[in-house]
């Protein structure tokens, strides 16, 4: 073999592994934030107010620069404690719920059905902190509303159902893709809701910086399998079992947010406040055959 068809050889067999892999899958929508102000409105749109998770203490606001921003190269969901003389108004106007933060969704722009989906992102530090990348499907069970309009016409919060505990929109579906507990540093979790029996989970401690570092939380979504991964570690497969029941043959939206105490979270520690979620970019990919 001569020189040059040595050397072209091994190129090929170097880049090959590339060349295979772009062949596999296809970027259909991103959102890398290379702008600045609020979220772009084609690609996000916000929950509002307390009663979606009437158990948490964080009220969440639509279109506040100071809970969701873009700074022209992240989107930046921050967790505050307000003040009276900054306080975003709510309808529990207390000592107690002065807490505002974002949650960023997908849920009336945009679902998908299968695919890879990464999000590179910094978590927020510290006891009563509750960050989430997670999926819920569009098709509620009986009684939860669908698309909704912020407010009524004279300024009210459109009243909800109460949804129990792994209920509401869980019922259809619901895959956790990183759930982080600030009163257990340095772990991060996977569940997996609407089967029957024990969801399906995983929990993953991480011995490097998830707090001052991007790392990638990805899945790839198949007709028959969930695989999860933090950065290129492989941290759960969850596997279509019929006896259990599977969920994830529909299409799902994504959401971004930080919750605020909780069932399984403490109230935090207000002078460890404000703290963000800094998302670097968000990707999703589908399979090409």
């Amino acid at each position: 073999m001569g020189k040059v068809m040595k050397k072209l050889f091994i190129i090929l067999i170097l880049f090959s592994p590339l060349l295979v892999f772009s062949q596999t899958r296809k970027l259909i929508w991103s959102d890398e934030f290379n702008y600045t102000g609020h979220p772009d409105p084609d690609k996000w749109g916000y929950e509002e107010g307390y009663y979606r998770r009437p158990i948490e203490l964080q009220y969440y606001t639509v279109n506040r620069l100071e809970n969701a921003r873009v700074d022209g190269q992240h989107l930046i969901i921050e967790l505050r404690k307000e003040t009276p003389e900054s306080f975003y108004p709510t309808s529990i106007n207390d000592e107690w719920h002065r807490y505002t933060s974002a949650c960023v969704n997908t849920r009336n722009t945009v679902s998908w059905t299968y695919g890879r989906f990464e999000i590179r992102a910094k978590l927020p530090k510290g006891k009563g902190t509750w960050p989430a990348i997670w999926f819920l499907s569009p098709l509620r069970t009986p009684g939860i509303p669908g698309p909704h309009d912020p407010r009524l016409p004279d300024g009210k919060i459109i009243p909800f159902p109460v949804q129990e505990a792994g209920g509401g929109e869980s019922g259809q579906g619901e895959i956790d893709l990183m759930e982080s507990w600030g009163s257990s540093p340095n772990v991060t979790n996977v569940y997996i809701h609407g089967t029957k029996g024990p969801n399906p989970s995983a929990h993953f401690t991480h011995k490097d910086d998830i707090y001052n570092e991007f790392h990638v939380y990805a899945m790839e979504w198949f007709s028959d399998h969930i695989d999860f991964f933090r950065d290129d570690i492989k941290i759960l497969t969850y596997t279509k079992d019929e006896t259990s029941g599977w969920s994830f043959d529909k299409p799902m939206y994504l959401l971004l947010n930080i919750a605020c105490g909780g069932p399984d979270e403490p109230a935090p520690d207000d002078s460890n406040l404000p703290q963000c979620m800094v998302v670097d970019y968000v990707r999703v990919y589908e399979f090409i055959k």
